[in-house]
This record gives structure tokens, C-alpha cells and sequence, in this order.
């Protein structure tokens, strides 16, 4: 009965790879080539074979005359072309004006071949075809059917995933040098798939290494080891685990799953993906299937969403850890949700983005001037780059006339030596947050541990908290650096935006000369009033950007007077530099970039709706994560932009970091 039903089968969309022996072809290519020909122009003249079908099928019609006025021609145009392309590749590998003669043998001179050369050579593939049986016609001259592409699904390499390192890195005196010795018996050999790049290979084996004095265990991302055993006691995390788990920053491949491993290439295509494409890690997987695992022959199979996060935190992990030339440790056996928390605990630093906090550039930090290029007649309030030949609007009326204490006409501008530098900060919230965890707040209500007495005077938990962040508050620099970035719970007041610039310039050393902000009127008077002006006046001014300032000095005085950005009389020299115009004429431009905030969080946007659906956890690290990483391109992207000015001004010379530094970016050494 089954014999009755209809059966389809899919046709194979790739021809096999040629079977011949090694021998015969050995024996052809000692014939028709030099004896001195290297293994790497034998590969590359098979494989141009093998990768270029159409351009056989197309030399084989040629061959192959079907009409009357047609005539056969073995040295086509078409295996001319493949011949032309495979010499020019060959000689451009020798990096000489010579010319490559390893397709010729001995009884062949090149310098005599001249113009014929190239016949000489399609001759020769031609009869590599037929050896490998690469002709799509018999000897009747009858196509049987065009060549497909050739598979090479039978020299896949064997792919074993182990340590990448020779010797113990233990510190220990017995284990410095010492080698490694394998750790998985045959019986006990894992096997996985392996994805590289775009292509994944099946049966990859797990194969690990041990010491065998320390008994540290290697694998091909970490290092399992006795708790404590090679960690100093600041590094060592002593609640989860008796064994610890120390990354390994330069690992070739990353466990992504169960059965599952990727190299750097993959991961870090996922990390670009997110990045660029504002991607979610389930996007990028839908990305991955439709695109490699459509279910037909030979197709890659198919990857979990749980995957790609993996890939998209140990990737990131090891970017920030390298960085920050610091070796990730935590407890063995921790699942990727405690992966994360982890991660951001040891490499997070609270929201500060690595070595942006000490960030120079000749965009965020200038030279201190004591007094202006020259003084104009412009109102206070008139801002550069906005108010030129046009009237300022005056205080309304009804505008918040309050003259606040210890404040006089001078103190706006800051008093450094004429040694220092000025540097800006611009601060902003974007509205975008995880959800809380308000179930464990109502749990937690106000009962004390049952071995405790009850404490009448211990403040009750607020049950109606909103379930959602207000914001997420970022600190820039002009330049587009990213410094610092936290979460507000509520609201984006006073009170908490300086508990952020505290916690993240604790000294006064530290503190930025000009902090930006769109609310700069309202922290200033909040500073006054909670009598710590006198504080931060000693080092810090506070103006607002210049979008919000046009609007806030019509209708606030102490903004009016002591917040403008960039004032165009030049009563702040530091925030304002001379330009001259076509004609010759001074006139002055903003010193800083007072948007730099706003246009990260129009970038940072994109992310809303991915960003807003993670847990607190894999919120704060996502969002570190892509900070951390717009940073250091915002750096690599400056040092590329001073390098190849000043190639152009000194051409043909090498550039070092020490002469860029000199001319503005600070490079984020790695030691």
C-alpha cells in the first residue's frame, strides 16, 4: 500500500567532491608544473576550480559545440579568464615585480612562453578538469547536467576545543613552566558543534588540560581551580563555591550552550549586531536561522535565543575585562543569570565606563584663560552661535526674580592657575528602565528576623513605588565620551543628580570645572540652599545646555545671570573661543559641546524597548556593556581622525600614542 503514495525527494543542491586518488594527482601535478611548486599554489590552483562551477560550465559549452555554426575551442575565454585571474593572484603573493613561474615545469620557460603564456596555462587547467572529472559533458559530447557547487563537507578539519595555553599559570613557584597534561580521558571526550564564523562543524571534541601539582583545571575559555588557591584575598569571592572559575580574556572559543561553542568571530558578531542594529538577542537569532538554518541539506542547525545571550555576555565580558586588565573571577557552576550579576559587581565599578572617568581631548578639555580674547557689548544672557546681530529677550515679568545669598557677580567664573585645564561635563536622563521587584518589597513589609526584637521606630516600606525606574542619568564628556551612568528610582531631582556627581567625583580634584545640565538653575539653587555651594565653588560651575537656556532665561534670573553656556560679551572666557570669519573678522563660538548628552540618548533610544523588559541584573549589565563599548570606539575613532591629520602633515612618517597625546586624546592604555 505505502508503494502507492507519492514520494518526493530534494535534489542535492551540491555536486560531491572529486574522487581520485592521491597518487594520480600527485602524478599530474609533477608532470605539468614546477618541481619547486609549494603545497599552498597547488591548493589555490584546485580550489579556484572547485569555488568557480560556472565559469566550468560555461568552458565546457565552449568546448562543446551544439550548433552547425558553432566550433570547439579548449582555450577558451572563459578558462583564459580563471587562467589571467590565478597567475595575477600568484604573482601578487610574491610582493615583487617578478613574476611567478610555478605553474611551468622545467621544459617550459616563461620568458620565451611571452603572449602564449596564459594558452600554456588554460591548457593545463583544462586538463585538471577532466582529471577531476569536473566536465558536465561525456565523451559523446551530451550534457548530463551542469556543474552545482562542490562540496566540501568531506575535508572538513577535525576541530578539537582545548586550552590554548602550554604551561600553568598558577602562582606558584613548583607550577611556573609547568606543563599541561590532558585531563579527559578518550571514553569521557565530549563531542559538540563548533560554530566559526558562519559555519558550524559537527562532532568538535572538549578535550582539557590539568596541573599536576596545583590541580587547576584548563579548558578553553577558564581556569577551574581550589578556591583561593592563585587569588590574592581582595579577589576571592567566598559565599558560592569551593572552586573558582578565573576567564580567560584571549580565548579562541566561548561555551554558548550545553553542546554548543562559538569563536570570537561569532560572538563578536553578535555584540556588533546589538550594537550597530539595535538588535535584541531574539532578533539576531530569527536573523540566524532564517538565514543559515532553513532546514535543507546541509544547513547549520539551528541556535537558541538563550545562546546568543550567552555568546552577547561572555564576549562582552572579556571586552571590558581586557580593557580594564582585569581577569573576571568568580565561583564555579554559576548559571548566566549569576554570570551577569557577577560580572557587573567585579567589572562595573557603579556605572562608571572604565578609563573614560580620566578621558582628554582637545573636545572636552582646554587650556584655562584668565581673562577673554576681547570684551563685547552683548547682553549677559545673549549665547554664541545663537544670538549674533539679534536682540535677547528680557526677563518676563513674571519670571522667578529670587537673588539668592553668597552669590555675587564674579563667581560664576571659575579661578584655576594659569597651568590648569578646563574641563566640561555634560549630564542628562533618558526616560527608560527595568521593572521592580515590588513582590519581595511586599514580602519584606516591616517583620524583623524572628531572633530580633521588634524595632517600633524602624521606618515602613513604601508598598505603592512606582514598578518601573524613572531614568537612566548618563555623564559625558563634549567629545561624546561616555563617563558614568545610573539609574534614578523616581525622579530626576536635584538632590539625586548631585548624589551621582559625588559618588563619581568624590575630591575636589576630581570635579569637572563646568558641569552641564538642563536643569543647572535648579541644582545651583538647590546647592545654596542645602549649604553646600560652598563646596563645590571652589572647583565647579554649573550652566545649562544651550537648547534649554534660551528658553530658562526669560524666565529665571539666577539662570539668566549665572547659567548661560556660552555668553557672547565674553564674560566667560572658558567657554567660549575665537574664530574669524571669511572675512577675516572675530567672532566667538561655543568651547564645548553642550548636546553631547542629548545625541547619546537619541543613540541610546533605540535600545528602549529591549532594555525595558530585562531584569534589573541584565539591564545594568546590557546597558554598561553598550556603553563601555560606544566609549572606546567614540576614543578609537578620535585617535584615527588626529592620526591621519597628522599624516597628512607629516606623510610617510609612523605616529606614535605618545606625539597624539601630546596633540589632545588620551589613549587608554592597556598594561
Amino acid at each position: 500500500l505505502l508503494s502507492f503514495i507519492p514520494q518526493v525527494k530534494a535534489a542535492s543542491s551540491e555536486d560531491p567532491f572529486p574522487n581520485i586518488s592521491f597518487k594520480l594527482f600527485s602524478e599530474f601535478i609533477n608532470l605539468n608544473f614546477s618541481s619547486n611548486i609549494t603545497l599552498a599554489t597547488v591548493l589555490t590552483v584546485l580550489f579556484s576550480l572547485m569555488n568557480n562551477t560556472d565559469i566550468l560550465n560555461l568552458h565546457a559549452r565552449a568546448k562543446n559545440p551544439g550548433l552547425d555554426d558553432e566550433y570547439s575551442a579548449s582555450t577558451n575565454g572563459w578558462i583564459k579568464a580563471l587562467a589571467i585571474a590565478i597567475q595575477t593572484h600568484l604573482n601578487a603573493k610574491i610582493n615583487s615585480d617578478l613574476e611567478d613561474t610555478q605553474l611551468f615545469n622545467s621544459s617550459e620557460n616563461p620568458s620565451i612562453l611571452g603572449s602564449t603564456k596564459i594558452s600554456v596555462i588554460s591548457k593545463k587547467l583544462d586538463r585538471m578538469i577532466s582529471l577531476l572529472e569536473l566536465d558536465p559533458y561525456t565523451r559523446n559530447t551530451k550534457i548530463l547536467e551542469p556543474l552545482k557547487p562542490i562540496s566540501m563537507n568531506e575535508i572538513e578539519p577535525v576541530l578539537l576545543i582545548c586550552p590554548a595555553r602550554i604551561t600553568c599559570s598558577t602562582l606558584k613557584k613548583e607550577c611556573t613552566g609547568r606543563a599541561l597534561h590532558i585531563n579527559t580521558h578518550e571514553r569521557d571526550r565530549t563531542q559538540v558543534t563548533l560554530i566559526k564564523g558562519i559555519k558550524s562543524y559537527e562532532n568538535a571534541q572538549i578535550v582539557s588540560g590539568y596541573c599536576t601539582k596545583c590541580k587547576a583545571i584548563y579548558y578553553a575559555d577558564h581556569k577551574s581551580l581550589t578556591f583561593g588557591s592563585d587569588l590574592e584575598d581582595s579577589q576571592r569571592n567566598p559565599n558560592v563555591s569551593s572552586k573558582d572559575r578565573l576567564t580567560f580574556n584571549k580565548a579562541k572559543y566561548l561555551k554558548i550552550g550545553q553542546n554548543i561553542w562559538a569563536d570570537r568571530l561569532f560572538t563578536n558578531m553578535v555584540v556588533n549586531s546589538v550594537y550597530h542594529f539595535h538588535a535584541s538577542t531574539a532578533a539576531y537569532t530569527e536573523f540566524w536561522n532564517y538565514t543559515f538554518s532553513n532546514g535543507e541539506e546541509n544547513d547549520h542547525p539551528p541556535i537558541s535565543r538563550l545562546q546568543v545571550w550567552k555568546a552577547f555576555i561572555h564576549e562582552t565580558t572579556r571586552q571590558i575585562s581586557v580593557s580594564m586588565n582585569k581577569t573576571l573571577v568568580m565561583p564555579d557552576g554559576l548559571s548566566i543569570q549569576q554570570i551577569t550579576t557577577e560580572a557587573y559587581k567585579v567589572l562595573g565599578q557603579n556605572g562608571i565606563i572604565g578609563n573614560a572617568l580620566h578621558h582628554s581631548c582637545n573636545e572636552c578639555t582646554h587650556n584655562y584663560k584668565a581673562t577673554a580674547d576681547y570684551i563685547t557689548a552683548d547682553d549677559n544672557a545673549a549665547v554664541a552661535g545663537i544670538d549674533e546681530n539679534r536682540t535677547v529677550p528680557l526677563l518676563r515679568q513674571d519670571a522667578d526674580n529670587t537673588e539668592l545669598e553668597n552669590i555675587i557677580d564674579n563667581e560664576m567664573e571659575i579661578d584655576y592657575s594659569l597651568e590648569s585645564k578646563v574641563k566640561m561635563v555634560v549630564i542628562d536622563g533618558i526616560v527608560m528602565g527595568p521593572t521592580h521587584s515590588w513582590l519581595r518589597q511586599l514580602r519584606r513589609r516591616n517583620n524583623p528576623p524572628h531572633d530580633q526584637p521588634n524595632n517600633e521606630t524602624q521606618e515602613p516600606d513604601n508598598y505603592f513605588t512606582a514598578p518601573r525606574f524613572y531614568c537612566v542619568e548618563t555623564i559625558c564628556a563634549p567629545c561624546g565620551v561616555v563617563i558614568a551612568w545610573t539609574k534614578f528610582v523616581k525622579s530626576e531631582g536635584a538632590a539625586q543628580i548631585m548624589d551621582f556627581l559625588e559618588d563619581v567625583y568624590p575630591t575636589q580634584e576630581s570635579r569637572p570645572s563646568y558641569v552641564c545640565i538642563d536643569k543647572a538653575c535648579v541644582v545651583l539653587k538647590y546647592l545654596i540652599n542645602s549649604h553646600n555651594w560652598n563646596i563645590w565653588k571652589t572647583s565647579t560651575r554649573f550652566v545649562v545646555d544651550s537648547y534649554h537656556y534660551i528658553n530658562h532665561r526669560v524666565t529665571d534670573y539666577l539662570c539668566r545671570i549665572y547659567c548661560n553656556p556660552s555668553p557672547l560679551n565674553g564674560s566667560a572666557p572658558n567657554l567660549v573661543v575665537v574664530e574669524r570669519d571669511v572675512h577675516g573678522n572675530q567672532h566667538y563660538k561655543r568651547a564645548f559641546n553642550t548636546q553631547a548628552c542629548e545625541q547619546l540618548n537619541a543613540w541610546l533610544g533605540g535600545f528602549q524597548s529591549i532594555l525595558n523588559r530585562m531584569t534589573v541584573d541584565n539591564f545594568n549589565w546590557t546597558l554598561h556593556a553598550l556603553l563601555f563599548i560606544h566609549t572606546q570606539r567614540v576614543i578609537q575613532k578620535q585617535y584615527k581622525r588626529l592620526n591621519q591629520n597628522m599624516q597628512t602633515q607629516l606623510p610617510g612618517q609612523q605616529i606614535n600614542e605618545d606625539e597624539v597625546e601630546a596633540n589632545g586624546v588620551e589613549i587608554d592604555r592597556v598594561d
